[in-house]
This record gives C-alpha cells, structure tokens and sequence, in this order.
C-alpha cells in the first residue's frame, strides 16, 4: 500500500513540475557565442561586438500602491500608471484607501545567480518600457538591494531613452553596471528594484509595462 501511495506521489509532484512556466526556471547562462545575443525583445546595442548581452526576465513582479490605511502589492496587472492617482475601493479593491494623492511604485526581484560566475561584466541595465511619457520615466527615481531585507540604495544616475523614432513611447535603459556586476560576483538571488514617481502639483501621467513589455535585466559580459 505504501508503495502506491509514494508512487502517486512522485507522479504528482512530477506534473507539477512540468507546469511550471520557464520563466520561473533556474536555467543557468551559459558563456555565449559573441555572434549571438538573446536580449528578449529589448532593443540593446552591445557597446562591444567582443561580448555577450543577454537580457533576464523578474520572477516577481508587481505593483506597490501606496494609500493612508491600505498599502497593498497588486500582481497580475499588464501595464500601470505610475505615480500619484488617487486610489477607490471599486478600482483598487481596498475598503478605505484614505486621503487622496497615493502612489504607485513598481517592485521587481531578478535571479542573478543564472549569469556566469566569474563574468566580466561590461555594462548592465534595467530596460523599462514607457506606453506614454518615457521622459517622465526618465526622471523617475530608481532604488535597489542585493537581497531581501538588504538596505535600498539610490541607483542609476545614467540613464538613457530609447524611442525607435516615436517619441510618445519607448524603452528607459537605467544603468545598473555596479549593482549588476556586484550582484552576479556575490551570486545573489533575489535582487530587488523599485521605480517609483514623486508626487508633484503637476504630474503627466506615465503608463509603464508590467506583464506587457516587461521590465528586463539585461547584462552584456565577457
């Protein structure tokens, strides 16, 4: 008898394993071919055909609302605006969301343990998209920690839009070259950013991707 129960077991956690999604799995980056580059859709020039760039998707990736009595992480959304917008319990789902103005902060965690240990890292960037006001992207204020429960540091005063010739939208490429080529060195696993717009008297609202166009890690190396 316990040697069917074992067996519908290991059956069990079988299928579940072959439901997990690949961007979940632990796959490692292998020391790449220069000619070939897997950037997942980001529009990265390399700065040197000599490397490599290959670009990370989150494994956990959501929105941090913030209101006067219910400050809550949403999961799930395609894009979001990000800044002050006044949450409603019809939109937001909070029984009372408090004063007027909340804001909204986007949270990401990157595996960076699946880069090659010992990489030289050359360059690295947090490519986020903008669907509206990339400029207002441009200004917004990004943060990082090497790990949960680390200290949030100010990151990327470099920082760079690209539109592909639409002005309207296009991808903000957030220089993270230290943070990246420390974490990869330290082989931390769960590296965290958060964008988030101040609130100001007069704010243009910026619709940034989440599950649409999402936010990607991309590390170019050696």
């Amino acid at each position: 008898m316990m040697k069917y129960i074992c067996l519908i077991l290991v059956l069990a956690l079988a299928g579940c394993g072959a439901t997990v999604p690949d961007k979940y799995t632990n796959r490692k980056v292998a020391y790449c071919d220069p000619s070939g580059t897997s950037l997942l859709g980001v529009p990265y020039t390399r700065s040197s055909r000599s490397a490599c760039a290959v670009a990370l998707a989150p494994f956990d990736l959501g929105t941090w609302q913030e209101a006067a009595y219910n400050s809550h992480k949403v999961r799930g959304q395609q894009a979001v605006n990000l800044g002050c917008q006044s949450l409603t319990p019809s939109a937001e789902g909070c029984n009372y969301c408090g004063q007027m103005g909340s804001s909204r902060t986007i949270m990401m965690n990157f595996d960076t343990t699946v880069y090659p240990e010992g990489a030289a890292v050359r360059r690295a960037v947090l490519a986020v998209y903008a669907f509206t006001n990339p400029g207002g992207l441009y200004e917004a204020h990004l943060r990082g920690r090497l790990n949960v429960g680390g200290e949030l540091q100010s990151l990327a005063r470099q920082r760079e839009i690209f539109t592909g010739g639409n002005r309207g939208k296009g991808w903000v490429f957030f220089d993270v070259t230290a943070f990246a080529a420390r974490a990869i060195n330290e082989r931390r696993n769960s590296v965290q950013f958060e964008v988030s717009q101040t609130c100001q008297t007069e704010q243009i609202p910026i619709t940034v991707g989440l599950l649409r166009n999402e936010p990607r890690l991309v590390v170019e190396f050696d």
